[in-house]
């Protein structure tokens, strides 16, 4: 009876020691794979930062050429106020001398149409010149 507590304490022992291996076995692979995990999951943070750390930059330049874009804009926008605001002087001076024109058109009209009539004039007086002239030859050649 005693062999066989002793046999059975001994394969109880030896299965109790076979589970404890196994099981640190099994914890040992657990943790290497947790390791493991471990060192993917740090791996995967350092390039996580790494491309935050690029789209910062990027965003930081995107933002730079956007300021520098904008002083652009504004140049030109202030450019163009100058120029809209010489057009303005240009069209006034413009239809100012449209005016002059029309007003120098009306002029010359009314030149040409005294001139008209100063030579309409001019003709009778010469035809009646001239009458007066053959009348006075008659004259003078009947004295």
């Amino acid at each position: 009876l005693l062999d066989f507590l002793l046999f059975k304490a001994v394969v109880s022992t030896q299965s109790t020691g076979e589970r404890v291996k196994n099981m640190t076995k099994k914890l040992m692979e657990q943790g290497k794979e947790a390791n493991e995990r471990i060192t993917s999951l740090e791996q995967a943070m350092e390039d996580m930062k790494l491309k935050l750390e690029e789209e910062q930059n990027e965003k930081e330049r995107l933002v730079q050429l956007c300021d520098e874009k904008d002083q652009e804009l504004e140049a030109v926008t202030e450019e163009n106020e100058a120029e809209r605001k010489l057009i303005n002087i240009l069209e006034i001076e413009i239809e100012n001398n449209i005016r002059v024109i029309d007003s120098n058109k009306n002029e010359l009209h009314n030149l040409e149409q005294e001139k008209k009539h100063k030579e309409q004039k001019h003709a009778e007086l010469q035809k009646k010149l001239d009458v007066f002239i053959q009348e006075c030859m008659e004259m003078s050649e009947a004295c």
